[in-house]
């Protein structure tokens, strides 16, 4: 999978959604409370599913919508 900006192909940051699994503190009715632990999560610590070419991807740089590839 490859993403590249349409407005300059030196931009090799982009925004992007995975799905984590967080573990939370929470109070006797389930509201949160803060998170337990890093809460920037690995593949080790709870990545459930990373990157995916179908997602939408945005330059970092730009805020350009990426072109992505498989």
């Amino acid at each position: 999978m490859k993403a590249v900006c349409p407005n300059n192909e030196n931009h090799k940051e982009f925004v992007t959604v995975v799905h984590v699994i967080d573990e939370w503190v929470v109070d006797e009715e389930g509201n949160w409370i803060e998170t337990k632990g890093d809460e920037s999560q690995t593949e080790d610590e709870g990545l459930v599913h990373g990157p995916d070419a179908g997602n939408t991807w945005t330059c970092h740089t730009c805020g350009a919508e990426a072109e992505v590839t498989d």
